[in-house]
């Protein structure tokens, strides 16, 4: 289901909830998708104001974000 959202994301241009785990600490953090490899996607972060880089196997869930 999280790849669902992800695609969805980049697709739609869509701003989406993730729940990512970074080294043990976990963030709720508003993503749009700009890109998607393998194992990572590059997105717009809403919560740094800034592009990012996730690990795929670091997003633990993904949802539509509540204001969209």
């Amino acid at each position: 289901m999280i790849e669902y959202y992800l695609k969805k994301s980049l697709h739609e241009k869509a701003i989406i909830r993730i729940i990512y785990d970074n080294k043990g600490v976990i963030t709720e953090r508003e993503i749009r998708v700009l890109s998607i490899d393998d194992d990572k996607i590059v997105a717009f972060c809403y919560l740094r104001n800034a592009k990012r880089t996730f690990k795929k196997d670091k997003i633990l869930a993904a949802d539509i974000a509540a204001n969209q």
